[in-house]
């Protein structure tokens, strides 16, 4: 739909407040001279990254702004987005010649590790659009992620989850793993999101044990009680309160370790409701008799503890299907659970529109194995002496 515009009147009943003072300029001819240099992609990204973090920094100090812009010019866009094709490529398992600088070059990442130490959340953008490519949004669509962005990292609330039961408050925690940048261990990464307003708060955990052959990384009994207890704890200091209910997300399946880990930290606060969830893709398709793929929101049970459900899908009010692809469903596995497989379906469906990152109604995955994914690839930046925030806002 059309962008509202970001005033007191409507919409978001705010405004941004800027001015010259609160602008840092970074020089040409330094930025030309690291461009023109013999140094290496993943020696460059470093250097590139201190000029903004020079300015960043001058900026908490004096000026203390809610959010800090930060720019890219068309040279510096072009260098860093082949740098980071080089990391994605490398982590989809596509060859390089030198995987550990490939490792090393993304610059988004790299700038929002670096700059948490500052506490102020950052938003880099383009300084312009010269040209329009294929794949690039219409006007009205940027503008609403680009300001729905600006809010929430601001501490804006842009929307909530409505909640059927006031008296019972639930807690949806996402569970994921990531490789260091050496690649030679896993850590465990976790998404405290959040409950129904998106208030909560992301932990790092701890490196996992891994066997030489194990391709799916799991927690131990004991790693699992303490990343939760952990989890719970920052969560009592942020929101002042326990959850009635814990829902935990993960793409891989739940060891008997891990539930037995995961209930007793949850037991140990005096949470007695706890439902335990693995998320995957599924290779079932479903067809309907009709023009358009199956209803964003079908759910169909397999068997008591598998479901399949349908976050992209046909929507009535638009009168068609609005993805480019035939939607897959993923399957909705229950481990342990305490509320019936509807409501738990009801509410990965409901946090599929809970990514304040983008304002797309229908995203495939919940905001819980969104955010831990998008949280590791930040994580893996961070030295051990860096400051780690525990706000959503620093890693989108």
């Amino acid at each position: 739909m059309n962008f509202c515009g970001f005033n007191i009147e409507v919409g978001f009943k705010s405004e941004i407040v800027y001015g010259e003072a609160y602008c840092r300029k970074l020089n040409n001819s330094d930025i030309s001279e690291l461009l023109k240099s013999n140094l290496k992609q993943h020696e460059l990204i470093p250097k590139i990254a201190d000029l903004y973090l020079d300015e960043i920094k001058y900026l908490t100090q004096n000026k203390r702004p809610d959010v800090i812009i930060c720019a890219l010019s068309d040279e510096i866009l072009s260098f860093v987005k082949e740098s980071d094709k080089i990391e994605d490529d490398t982590e989809r398992g596509k060859d390089s010649s030198n995987i550990r600088a490939a490792q090393e070059v993304n610059f988004r990442r790299y700038l929002k590790a670096r700059a948490m130490k500052y506490h102020i959340p950052i938003q880099i953008m383009r300084d312009k659009i010269t040209s329009a490519g294929s794949g690039m949004q219409d006007p009205a669509t940027i503008a609403w992620n680009f300001f729905t962005a600006l809010y929430y990292k601001a501490s804006g609330t842009p929307w909530a989850l409505i909640r059927k039961d006031f008296a019972h408050s639930s807690c949806y925690v996402g569970i994921s793993f990531y490789k260091s940048l050496d690649r030679e261990s896993t850590q465990t990464s976790v998404a405290q999101i959040f409950n129904e307003y998106g208030k909560g708060v992301i932990l790092r955990g701890e490196e996992l044990g891994m066997k030489k052959n194990d391709r799916i990384p799991h927690m131990s009994e004991e790693q699992a009680y303490r990343l939760l207890t952990k989890s719970l704890t920052e969560y009592f200091t942020s929101i002042k309160t326990y959850p009635k209910r814990l829902v935990v997300h993960k793409t891989s399946n739940f060891t008997p370790d891990e539930i037995y880990g995961l209930k007793q930290a949850a037991k140990d606060k005096n949470i007695f409701q706890i439902d335990l969830v693995t998320i995957q893709a599924s290779k079932i398709r479903l067809y309907r008799n009709a023009e358009y793929p199956p209803l964003r929101g079908t759910q169909v049970n397999l068997d008591k503890k598998r479901h399949l459900l349908y976050t992209r899908g046909s929507v009535p009010y638009f009168e068609t299907y609005t993805g480019m692809y035939i939607p897959g469903p993923l399957e909705v596995r229950l481990y342990e659970y305490d509320e019936s497989s509807n409501l738990i379906c009801e509410e990965i469906l409901a946090l599929t529109k809970m990514n304040w990152n983008n304002t797309q109604f229908d995203r495939k995955w919940p905001i819980t194995i969104e955010c831990a994914r998008n949280v590791g690839e930040i994580l893996k930046y961070l030295r051990s002496e860096d400051d780690m925030q525990l706000k959503f806002s620093f890693y989108m």
